[in-house]
């Protein structure tokens, strides 16, 4: 397994934002002061300024992580919580979100609540050189069933595999819920190229873990 790039790495931190502000002072300064902090490109102008999800969009700023690298981060502020994203993993996604509540604690005098429940999405596009029907040898048989049955509408003969398999949870895309497993071809890339999407509800290192044990279960079936 082969790790290609990670498409997001996100943290989630759930509590009541009321808490954080418990003396109920303006929140401009803090507004400007993170937009400033971290180069945003796009930030919210005031308490008002809202996306349709109804939170405050920070967009496409900058965050030097452990290593001193700039990494592209982007956060998103909600009533019940904070969204971080990056696109490196998600220890510097936690590591922003960190240094961000010290700062505004240090700077405005804001305190986050002890009680946080965290949560993890990961995306990761990796190259994998087994193929998912491999899981079972009878896939191969029902492929060409399938190829033998589709009739596209170009007349054009197809090759079909294996496109994905996916884990979900009972109360799945409900809030709280974690985000659906899946370990799927990548669209519109050839299937030589042995190119894969895969998400988890889990951090971008444990994520990588589980890819190595998946390459490893195709390859004993």
């Amino acid at each position: 397994m082969k790790v290609l790039f990670v498409g997001l790495a996100r943290v989630i931190w759930l509590f009541d934002l009321a808490a954080l502000n418990p003396l109920g002072i303006s929140l401009q300064a803090p507004i400007e002061g993170i937009t400033k902090k971290y180069q945003f490109a796009k930030a919210p102008q005031n308490l008002l300024d809202l996306t349709e999800k109804k939170g405050l969009t920070f967009a496409a700023g900058t965050f030097q992580n452990s290593k001193s690298v700039p990494v592209l981060v982007s956060l998103n502020i909600y009533t019940d919580g904070f969204v971080v994203d990056t696109m490196s993993s998600t220890d510097d996604s936690t590591a922003f979100l960190t240094e961000l509540i010290g700062w505004l604690s240090k700077e405005f005098g804001l305190q986050i609540p002890n009680n946080i429940r965290k949560g993890f999405v990961s995306q990761i596009d990796f190259e994998c050189d087994t193929s998912m029907n491999r899981l079972n040898p009878k896939l191969d048989l029902f492929i060409k069933q399938i190829e033998s049955l589709a009739r596209p509408a170009d007349e054009k003969t197809r090759r079909f595999d294996v496109g994905g398999l996916s884990f979900w949870t009972e109360d799945v895309n409900n809030p709280g819920a974690p985000a659906i497993v899946k370990f799927e071809r990548k669209i519109s890339t050839p299937f030589s190229a042995n190119h894969y999407f895969s998400q988890a509800p889990v951090e971008t290192e444990v994520h990588k873990r589980l890819l190595n044990e998946f390459e490893l279960l195709l390859k004993s079936s």
